[in-house]
């Protein structure tokens, strides 16, 4: 046993001791840099995304859809007009509070045959889930503004082959182009259009900007930091032995 006098004390660890700090100091540690770690990647991708807001609008028209993620929270405008008749409701969206559906809406492209899915923002339960408010649209011409999103989703819908499917206001419960194109018979881009506040076409749009929560991933590293020193704190302690009045000389 090694034992390591210092004034009038003695530090003298015991084996089993020794080793569990020996494992949990350095996990705590490393969790800690994990932390922060990943505390960097989201500032990287806050600052990322602030470039791409500060861009000039994408023309969506021009765009190769299989490049669109990549202007992920760029400025979009988009030339053509709305499909009245097959819209969609996505469940489960909430604003102060409330429950209710937020409304996706095919936008034709013009020249093409073309369709970009635009969130056209938040309406609100009527109390049945099989009453909706009245979403129409008008289907003239128009260029419309917006941002380029591209959700994650959970939840990977499957293509119905029911009838039902094809029943509009289509109700979803994520947002997955793959099976919109597939049910409209169309090619849809690979992204979300979130419409912008001040376009009349729209519902409630109290679009969120990206938040990476940076503040939440120092405040746990320095949670994992500070378990690490109440381990030290308690290894050193439990371990240090003040020495007799007649071992002091």
């Amino acid at each position: 046993m090694t034992k390591l006098r210092i004034g009038s004390f003695v530090f003298s660890p015991a084996l089993v001791p020794s080793l569990t700090f020996l494992v949990v100091f350095p996990v705590l540690i490393s969790l800690g840099l994990w932390q922060l770690d990943r505390a960097e990647e989201k500032r990287e991708i806050e600052r990322q995304v602030s470039v791409a807001m500060s861009r000039a609008p994408l023309n969506i028209n021009q765009a190769d859809f299989n490049k669109l993620p990549a202007d992920v929270y760029r400025p979009a405008a988009l030339q053509g007009r709305f499909d009245n008749e097959r819209q969609y409701l996505w469940d489960n969206k909430t604003s102060n509070g409330k429950p209710g559906y937020q409304v996706l809406t095919p936008f034709l492209l013009d020249g093409s045959n073309q369709v970009v899915m635009v969130n056209r923002g938040w309406i609100p339960i009527l109390g049945r889930r099989d009453q909706f408010p009245d979403i129409a649209v008008d289907t003239s011409p128009i260029e419309i503004l917006g941002v380029i999103k591209q959700p994650s989703n959970a939840i990977q819908l499957a293509v119905s082959e029911s009838t039902q499917a094809h029943v509009y206001p289509h109700l979803v419960q994520a947002f997955e182009p793959s099976v919109i194109a597939s049910e409209l018979k169309q090619p849809v881009a690979p992204i979300l259009i979130e419409l912008d506040a001040a376009d009349k076409h729209g519902f409630v749009r109290d679009w969120q900007p990206y938040y990476g929560k940076i503040g939440k991933h120092i405040g746990y590293a320095i949670q994992w930091f500070l378990m690490a020193l109440i381990v030290m704190f308690l290894y050193i302690k439990l371990n240090l032995k003040r020495l007799p009045d007649g071992h002091n000389t």
